[in-house]
């Protein structure tokens, strides 16, 4: 894969779903069965062909509603969950998966929304990382990158578009970016939404990519994209939305240029077959 020394793994662990498992592809879901049931089966399908890849659904927190309902389709389908107890968001379910599973070298975090069209998407992300050493993509709608600076002209490939601010229904990570920067920050779990953002930030200021926000162009018709409604609101507990887009807690952690944050929740998963 793409990543320089091994020696930095140290802080996560070696677990994989399966014996051969090189690459997790992760959907992070909360309260949308219907969604769930619509788009989990093609993905099934999509990643059938492809090696060492494993599957998961995260759903977040089991006493939401719809969840419960979620997971009995998972598993009639065979595809095995990361759960927990009560929700926090979608940056903190991540968090439960790589602290469960932190043997894979690539991790690809999906949006539960995000409708995948071909084995492409995993394959060509996989080969960007090995030709330009970049190791966070973002893919999603381009209107969404915002601040985008001077591309990159993979040989051969295509263009890598960089942006300082972008969204997250795709993500690749390799696990060293992970082990470097560590996961998203707790504070959000109290917002059950946000902080992708400072944590693409993170990865950006280790210069283990260019940008926080790096979209491979020729791999936004590899997904269709659908914008459902919120699960929880914009403005909660007292957390406002800045003129960027972020949350002001957000913009904070930002500017404190924080390291590395834990693979923490409040509510740990665990993983169900």
């Amino acid at each position: 894969m793409c990543e320089p020394n091994a020696s930095a793994k140290s802080s996560l662990n070696t677990r994989t779903l399966s014996e051969n498992g090189k690459t997790l592809v992760a959907v992070t879901t909360c309260s949308r069965p219907d969604l769930v049931r619509h788009y989990l089966p093609k993905l099934i399908s999509v990643t059938a062909s492809l090696k060492q890849v494993d599957l998961l659904l995260g759903i977040d927190g089991l006493s939401s509603p719809g969840n419960c309902e979620s997971l009995e389709f998972a598993q009639s389908v065979g595809v095995p969950c990361v759960v927990s107890e009560h929700p926090e968001g979608v940056g903190i379910s991540k968090n439960r998966i790589v602290s469960l599973l932190g043997g894979y070298d690539v991790y690809f975090f999906l949006e539960d929304d995000v409708e995948v069209i071909s084995d492409g998407l995993f394959r060509d992300h996989i080969q960007y990382c090995q030709l330009t050493g970049y190791h966070h993509f973002s893919l999603h709608q381009p209107g969404r990158l915002v601040d985008e600076l001077e591309p990159t002209r993979v040989e051969g490939w295509g263009v890598v578009r960089h942006a300082m601010y972008g969204s997250a229904q795709v993500n690749f990570f390799s696990r060293y970016a992970l082990s470097k920067v560590g996961g998203w920050h707790q504070s959000f779990a109290a917002l059950r939404r946000g902080g992708h953002t400072e944590h693409s930030y993170r990865i950006f200021r280790a210069q283990l990519a260019p940008a926080p926000f790096n979209l491979i162009e020729s791999l936004i018709d590899e997904c269709i994209w659908r914008d459902p409604p919120a699960v929880v609101h914009h403005r909660i507990n007292g957390h406002t939305i800045a003129d960027n887009q972020l949350y002001e807690l957000e913009n904070k952690l930002i500017a404190d240029e924080i390291d590395y944050a834990p693979f923490s929740a409040q509510y740990q998963g665990q993983i169900i077959f």
